[in-house]
């Protein structure tokens, strides 16, 4: 096998994946609750974006993360950032803080309704998950969890370097 083909049937392999993951996030969403439903509808792209990034950039760093590193990460400008924070604290997902090392700054955070909100949808998706992670072996599961962590720590020193 070359590396061109390799490199193929990775690529293959991660959008049959992709799909995969569509396909559970639409079946786990179709037996949400309807008042959690109408929740997600009233979210634009950008704002779900804006509010998966602050949980995974806030995992480390529980003050919250600067606006600029929001902009970054949603490859936006920091005005149109401001803006869409702006309309996720409005909407209760997230909250401003004061940012313990630079008083003209704000720190970013996921509010607890934020917070409640992600750990439901993620239970939704979960359940989902479990029916199709059920067929893998123990070694399997280890050998996924290598191989998506590689991937991810792949990406993001891509981004930092």
């Amino acid at each position: 096998m070359t590396i061109e083909s390799t490199a193929n049937t990775g690529i293959s392999t991660l959008f049959n994946l992709f799909q995969y993951m569509d396909e559970v996030r639409r079946e786990s969403f179709a037996k949400t609750p309807p008042n959690q439903q109408k929740r997600v509808m009233g979210l634009t792209v950008r704002q779900t974006s804006a509010l998966v990034n602050v949980e995974m950039l806030t995992r480390n760093e529980p003050q919250g993360i600067a606006l600029k590193t929001l902009a970054q990460t949603l490859q936006m400008t920091v005005p149109a950032t401001s803006l869409l924070v702006e309309n996720m604290v409005n909407k209760g997902f997230l909250e401003r803080t004061p940012n313990p090392y630079d008083r003209r700054a704000v720190c970013i955070r996921l509010s607890e309704d934020g917070a409640d909100f992600i750990q439901a949808t993620r239970s939704h998706v979960a359940k989902e998950l479990e029916k199709s992670l059920s067929v893998l072996t123990p070694a399997d599961l280890a050998t996924l969890e290598t191989i998506v962590d590689k991937l991810i720590n792949a990406h993001y020193s891509q981004k930092t370097a």
